[in-house]
C-alpha cells in the first residue's frame, strides 16, 4: 500500500503553519503517518527510498531522523536501515504504569495549585470534547482534543519536571498506532472518565483527582490491549 505523504504534510501545516523548518517538518510527517497507521512499528527504510517518497533533501532528512532516534521512535535496523521500533507487551504494560503514576501526580497538583484561568482553561476543553462527541467527530479530531485536555492538566501541575517526563511518554505513544477512539463505546467511557478529572480539579480535590486520573490510565491500558486484539485478530483472518 503507498503512503499518501502529500496528504501527512497538509495535515503537518494545518496542524503546524507554514513556518517549519524542513527538518521540523520532516519528523512531523513522520510522526503523523505512525500515528495513522500507514507506517507500522518494524517497517523499515533506507534513507534512499525515505528521501524520494518524501521529497526532501538528505540533510534534513538526516536530522529529522536522528531527533526520532534520540526519541526512541526509530532506531537502527539491519543493514544500517531505518526501523520504527516495536512495543513489546511489556513495554506497553509499563508505558501505561509509568503514565497513570506520572498524570495521578499532575492531576492531584492541578487540584491543589491550578489557577482560576487554568481551571477555566481545561473546564473549556471538556466543553469542546463534549460538542465533538455530540457532532460524531472524526477520531482523530477527539484524539486531538483529548491531548489538549492532558497537556491543560500537565501545565497546570506547575512542575517542569513532571511536565518533561509526561511530554516524553506522549511522544512514545505514537507507536502504539490507532488512537482509542477508534473504539466506538471507548469514546463515551473517556467522556465520563474526564469528567471525573475534570470536575476533581475544578473542585480542589486531590485525593479524588489523583485517583480518578490512574482510573482513567488503566482502562486506557485495558482498551489498548484490546485494540491490538483486534489488529492480531484480522491477520489471522
Amino acid at each position: 500500500m503507498s503512503i499518501d505523504w502529500t496528504q501527512h504534510s497538509l495535515t503537518v501545516r494545518q496542524t503546524y503553519g507554514d513556518s517549519l523548518s524542513a527538518t521540523r517538518h520532516i519528523r512531523h510527517m513522520l510522526l503523523t503517518a505512525i500515528t495513522a497507521g500507514d507506517v507500522a512499528p518494524g517497517a523499515r527504510y533506507t534513507e534512499t527510498e525515505l528521501g524520494k517518497q518524501l521529497g526532501f533533501s538528505r540533510t534534513p532528512l538526516r536530522e529529522a531522523v536522528a531527533a526520532l532516534k534520540a526519541e526512541g521512535i526509530v532506531e537502527t535496523g539491519e543493514g544500517g536501515s531505518l526501523q520504527v521500533r516495536v512495543l513489546a507487551y511489556h513495554d506497553i504494560h509499563a508505558l501505561y504504569e509509568m503514565r497513570a503514576t506520572l498524570e495521578g501526580m499532575a492531576a492531584r497538583l492541578a487540584a491543589i495549585g491550578a489557577s482560576p484561568a487554568e481551571k477555566l482553561f481545561i473546564d473549556e476543553i471538556r466543553t469542546n470534547e463534549t460538542k465533538l462527541i455530540k457532532n460524531q467527530a472524526p477520531a482523530a479530531d477527539l484524539a486531538r482534543m483529548n491531548s489538549k485536555f492532558h497537556h491543560g492538566i500537565f501545565l497546570a501541575s506547575h512542575n517542569g519536571f513532571l511536565l518533561e517526563a509526561l511530554e516524553r511518554l506522549s511522544q512514545i505513544m505514537v507507536l502504539l498506532g490507532p488512537t482509542a477512539y477508534s473504539l466506538p463505546a471507548r469514546i463515551h467511557e473517556i467522556a465520563i472518565e474526564h469528567d471525573a478529572i475534570n470536575g476533581a480539579i475544578q473542585s480542589g480535590q486531590a485525593d479524588d483527582a489523583e485517583a480518578a486520573a490512574k482510573r482513567h490510565l488503566r482502562n486506557a491500558a485495558k482498551a489498548r490491549l484490546q485494540i491490538i486484539a483486534n489488529q492480531q485478530r484480522a491477520t489471522l483472518d
